[in-house]
């Protein structure tokens, strides 16, 4: 029997909504055109989300996508008009990262 206020218990319970955190973030950038749009916000800066949708993808889903990548703290959407979207410190890392491996590649 665990005593629910074990404090290894607590640890195990923490460690596991870490572990679940990181695979949705992995899972967010297995969607299509995610790592299109973040090398695209990567080379251009802030853009306007019509200028994203025609260089990037015209994918009904791209909202959901955005909105995704925003959850997972990598892009920031300013609403307006027009809309703008940029990448957060976290968004330009692993922009730099893919980068890189495309140099590897």
């Amino acid at each position: 029997i665990i005593n629910v206020n074990d404090c290894s218990y607590n640890v195990i319970c923490e460690s596991t909504e870490m572990d679940e955190m990181k695979q949705y973030k992995i899972k967010a950038l297995e969607e299509k055109h995610i790592l299109s749009t973040i090398l695209f916000l990567g080379e251009n800066g802030v853009t306007s989300k019509t200028t994203l949708y025609e260089n990037v993808s015209k994918n009904p889903r791209m909202p959901d996508k955005l909105c995704e990548l925003e959850k997972v703290g990598l892009l920031n959407v300013r609403s307006g008009y027009p809309t703008s979207i940029e990448l957060t410190s976290k968004g330009k890392a692993v922009y730099e990262f893919l980068r890189e491996i495309e140099d590897i590649v």
